[in-house]
Formats: C-alpha cells, structure tokens, sequence
C-alpha cells in the first residue's frame, strides 16, 4: 500500500513532491540488497526525477566478494557498480569507508557518478573539505541542500596509514557552520543532512569539550542546529523514522534505513514556495519483494570471481567451535586468535607476554572439518591489522574488568591468553578479575610492564576499554602502540591457518567466569 501511495504522487505548477530513499550501511551485502533494489527500481520507473536516491555510507568492509573487489583494481568497485546502478544521486562517506585505506576509497569514488558529501574530512595540506562540503540538486525549480557529515571517532579505530594527510573534525560544530552558510549563500528550499553519524551517545553525560564531540550526535544536531528539514543517518544500524522539535520550534524529520539491505528510509516532501515543506516519512520494509533481476546480473561477475575465492580451502577444524562459548571461559573460538596472535607478533620480532581477542559476533558456530576462506570471514569479520601495546599488570587488570562490564556487546568482550585468572561475576565492578600468574606459572606483576597483542581496532580505542576502563586519552594509546602490521588480521589470520594445516583441539584453558 505504501509504495502504490508512493507511486502515485503527483504535482503542480505551484509546487513539487519529491521522494527520497535513503539505504545505509549495506556492508558490502549487496545480495541482501537485491530486494531493495527492486523497490526503488520501482520508484525510478515512476518517479523519474522526483525520486532522490541517498547512500549514507559503510559500503567498503563486510562481505567477501566486497573485500576481494577491494584488493583487484583491474575491475570498478563493487560499491561503485552499486552505486552507479541506479545511480544514486548524492552519497555520503562511512567510517569503515576509510578503514579500506586511502588507496581503496579514492578509486572508489573517483569512480561514481554522482557527488559524495562530507564537510568534516579536512585535507590537512589545502585546510579544506576533501570530499566536497554539500551539493545543491535543483528539481522542479526547488533547491535542495544536501550536507555530508562522518563521525571523526574514525581517529580511534583506523591506523593513521589507511587515513594519511586528513583530519576529521566534531560532527556538532561542523553542522552548525556549514548549516549557516549553505542557508545564507544557496537560500535553498529543503536543508537535507546526509549523516554517518548514530542517534545518541550510549553515555549521555559526556564533556562539552570532548575533543571528538559526540561519536553519535543525530539526535543532538536535529534538536539543536536549527536550519536542517530532513536528516537521514546511519552508523548504528537502528532503522528510525521519527519527527523531532528543534530549540527554536521547528519538526526535523529525522530517518535511518537500518543496515544491510533490511529495508529502505523514505520521506515525501511536499514543496512550495509560499510554505514551509510538509513531510511524510517511514521506513519501506522490503522482505517481501523479490530480487532485482538486472541488479542481480550487475553484481554476478563479482561473485563469480569471489566464489572461487571463498572456497579456498584452508585448514582443518579438528572440533565444532562456537561464539558464545567464551560467555562461560577459555574457548577455542577465541583461542585460535590468541595462539594466532602470538605467533604472528613473534614473527615480527615482537614477542608478546599477553594477548586480547574477543569473539567479535554472536551466535557463530563453525563445524568441524576442512575450513574454506568463507569460514574466516565469519570467524573473523573485520579488517583490522594486528598491533602490539606496552601495558602494565594494573592496566590488563583494569582492561578485563571494563571488558567483562560491556560483554553483553560481545565485539567487546576482551578475554586474555598469557596469563591464568578467573571473574567472579558476582563480585562488584573492580573487584571482579584476579589473575594468579603467568600461563607458564611465573609470577604475575601488577607493576610490570607486558607487551600485549591485540588487534588495531582496540589498541586505537575502541569499544573505550582504554578510555573508560582506564582513562587514557589519545596521546595514551599512542605512546603504549609500539608496532602495528600492515597487513589485515583476517588475510594473516587465514595465512597462519593454511600453515598449520590441522587447528588446535583443545582451548588454552587459562581463565573461567565462576
């Protein structure tokens, strides 16, 4: 009903109806995205230019036949071709974007047809905006302002190397100043936010002078940067439509598609120039729809070529692994990790007394037998590098309390290989992590120093086990980050593997949760 409704809009010579869709953090499942690409295929045929199409990011890191595009520059991106598609008409850029590394998102976009927005990336050289700033589409006579914006907490997950020469600055300041001038240079009809930015902070009481600002500041910006009409975001995955008042009495529209290709964001907008824009917004469910066939046969010479990939065989799994079962102690899930973790560090000349890794998703099982490439990508989903950290016995202490305080987010679930220890979950904050040793049974120090193996993401901050466990600050982490690989930890995870031939059988058993 509501895309017959869609369909049918019409306008007059006084004023205009626009519709626009926005999709977001597909993570490179496009097959997912197939039935939504039926939908506004749909809308296309019948709307022509009164469909506006927005991408809001996250396209570069999640499948294998995106991370296998990454690496092959003799064919477009993907992510290109699945913008191109349609194409889009304006698209916004995600963190894990970036965490491609330069090299895969400037041939990314140097590639797409339309404009990508993103005011707050600076090019540290010029001092200007690297991505362009906002864009003005004009339709019907109307103008329509579409300002990008990404969340710079990219600092804390993205190694410098894979971001050389750009700065990212506060989402909050960056909406004000830019919303002011697009209002007072383009006078446009509709101010549009395109934001890689969540709703709200999970902590709500953080500094007003937080150097970052807000990581998710969508909510903050709609209530108080007057000027935006309709902002679309994405980041956290929560498929949202809601209208919000802003302080000086304004309805911000305000939506989220979700992640994925689970469904589609949708605003009508009503425009006329004797009145403000009426807006109808909503999310478009599209489970139900069948997959695009030519979408389809776009993206079928990419997973023909990442198929042979992904059925690489590997190693062999000796036993059936699971995720969740590090909720109860040592596991092989996560003990792979660690015994891999160490093994590269050493082979680097980095020799590590201790290892972190948590199970990075929930609800994964992988059966025993001969592992293919496609196993890795579910065992390990990101591609962080590995990176090696000084850290004292107080700091691993305080590091597994904060971890096993945030484990219901299981990517941050930390537990630790080196050294043996228990959680008493019944005991309070602080109190609940005592590690009796070393593994090899040699005296553990809480005022030693300890190199400590662990991936790039948390060594950079992520998941705030060093910021809100700890209290370090930026420099902090720097000056603990003694090395960082180049090379992604999956690729040298699945390297390690294909070496040993036949995993391991039995966890390390080093740590239980009484």
């Amino acid at each position: 009903m509501l895309l017959v409704t869609l369909l049918g809009t019409a306008c007059s010579p006084n004023e205009t109806t626009l519709t626009f869709v926005e999709s977001t953090d597909t993570h490179g499942s496009f097959v997912e995205f197939a039935n939504d690409a039926a939908v506004i295929r749909q809308l296309k045929s019948k709307l022509g230019d009164r469909l506006l199409l927005l991408d809001n990011g996250d396209n570069l890191q999640g499948s294998v036949y995106q991370y296998l595009s990454n690496k092959d520059s003799s064919h477009p991106n993907i992510a290109s071709a699945f913008l191109n598609f349609f194409p889009y008409d304006v698209a916004c850029v995600g963190n894990h974007d970036i965490e491609a590394g330069r090299a895969v998102f400037d041939r990314l976009y140097s590639e797409v047809t339309m404009p990508v927005v993103c005011a707050n990336v600076i090019d540290e050289t010029s001092g200007k905006p690297y991505f362009t700033p906002y864009v003005v589409l004009n339709r019907d006579g109307f103008k329509i302002a579409v300002l990008g914006l990404l969340t710079p907490y990219v600092v804390t997950w993205v190694p410098e190397r894979l971001r050389p020469g750009l700065r990212f600055e506060q989402v909050e300041s960056a909406a004000a100043q830019w919303v002011s001038l697009i209002c007072e240079r383009e006078h446009p009809d509709l101010m549009v936010g395109l934001f890689h930015s969540g709703w709200e902070p999970q902590e709500q009481n953080l500094p007003e002078d937080a150097p970052l600002g807000r990581e998710n500041a969508t909510k903050w910006i709609a209530e108080n940067v007057p000027g935006f009409d309709l902002i679309f975001f994405g980041h956290d995955h929560r498929a949202k439509a809601e209208k919000v008042v802003n302080k000086v009495g304004d309805t911000v529209c305000v939506l989220n598609s979700g992640c994925r290709g689970a469904g589609l964001a949708f605003a009508e907008v009503k425009l006329s120039k004797r009145s403000r824009p009426k807006i109808q917004i909503g999310l478009m469910p599209t489970e139900e729809q069948e997959a695009d066939p030519e979408f389809m046969a776009m993206l079928q010479p990419y997973l023909d070529r990442a198929e042979s990939y992904q059925q690489e065989e590997v190693a062999v799994l000796p036993v059936d692994i699971c995720s969740d079962d590090v909720m109860k102690g040592s596991c092989l899930w996560v003990d792979e990790i660690h015994r891999c973790q160490f093994d590269l560090a050493a082979s680097w000349g980095m020799k590590a007394d201790i290892s972190l890794a948590a199970p990075l998703s929930k609800y994964k099982t992988l059966d025993a037998g001969m592992l293919r490439v496609k196993d890795f990508f579910i065992w390990y989903p990101f591609e962080n590098s590995l990176a090696v950290m000084e850290m004292t016995g107080r700091d691993v202490k305080a590091h597994l309390e904060y971890s096993f305080q945030v484990r219901n987010t299981i990517y941050n679930y930390d537990c630790a290989a080196g050294i043996l220890y228990q959680i008493d979950s019944k005991k309070p904050y602080g109190d609940r992590v005592t590690i009796f040793s070393m593994a090899d049974g040699t005296p553990f120090n809480m005022d030693g120093t300890y190199r400590v193996v662990m991936n790039s993401y948390r060594s950079m901050g992520g998941g705030n086990h060093f910021v809100n466990g700890m209290g370090w600050d930026p420099a902090s982490m720097a000056s603990h980050r003694i090395w960082n690989s180049e090379e992604d930890l999956r690729s040298l995870f699945i390297g390690w593997a294909r070496a040993k031939g036949t995993l391991d059988d039995t966890p390390l058993n080093n740590w239980i949760v009484k």
